[in-house]
């Protein structure tokens, strides 16, 4: 039998479970809701709608739309996105690290929020720079850091040239971003429902962007022809 001191502690924790729960239930009504309707469009009490729950209660745990979108960054795509990072670079060398980067980002353009997290910052990005700038830091500066470090492992490790691997890290992202975009703006109608003719094989292109890396990256520049490394 629990202790009365077992018995909070259980009550607690079930107590802030809950919480957790309402709360990433009310960023994903926020993300459907921006989604739909644009973030300049979308208004507290639809997001409070969407989940049964009066707008008063949604103000407890967020106290603006950019809290919300703010908060979708901070606890949905940068956790995915470095969880999906570190996960495929371990300690393996840095080819197959690659690889395996690749196969987990196809999964996440197809499963996570993170694509229409994307197109809300492309629809309504100019209204909102500060949600732009925030974005750019705390996500693709962190996601371009991560690949400059493979790059820099795989030029240590004797398998790659790679003159300016910050540059370059951007040229491996650029693919995937394009990727986002195609499936976010081209592949949908209005209502969200799949244009089969404008469907892009993203397995196909993905797995023909890290052949193509693999490639250039393994060639030896020729002496003479090799451009001034600098950083963006």
């Amino acid at each position: 039998m629990l202790t009365s001191d077992e018995q909070n502690t259980a009550q607690r924790a079930r107590t802030d479970l809950a919480k957790d729960q309402r709360r990433m239930s009310l960023l994903m009504a926020a993300l459907d809701e921006f989604f739909e309707k644009g973030f300049s469009a979308a208004r507290m009490q639809d997001i409070a709608k969407r989940v049964h729950l009066s707008k008063g209660t949604l103000y407890l745990y967020f106290d603006s739309k950019q809290a919300l979108f703010k908060a979708l960054i901070e606890e949905v795509a940068l956790p995915t996105l470095t969880t999906t990072l570190q996960q495929s670079i371990g300690d393996q060398p840095a080819p197959a690290a690659l690889k395996a980067l690749m196969q987990n980002v196809t999964r996440v353009i197809r499963h996570s929020p993170l694509p229409r997290i994307v197109k809300v910052i492309i629809a309504d990005g100019k209204a909102f720079p500060d949600l732009v700038s925030f974005y750019r830091t705390q996500v693709l500066d962190r996601v371009f850091t991560l690949i400059d470090s493979l790059l820099q492992k795989g030029v240590q490790q004797g398998h790659w040239y790679c003159l300016d691997t910050a540059l370059s890290a951007r040229l491996v992202v650029a693919p995937i971003l394009f990727s986002v975009i195609w499936r976010m703006v081209f592949e949908a109608d209005e209502y969200g429902l799949p244009d089969q003719q404008a469907k892009l094989d993203l397995d196909a292109l993905l797995q023909l962007h890290t052949n193509n890396l693999l490639l250039i990256l393994a060639t030896k520049p020729e002496l003479g022809s090799q451009p001034e490394a600098h950083h963006v």
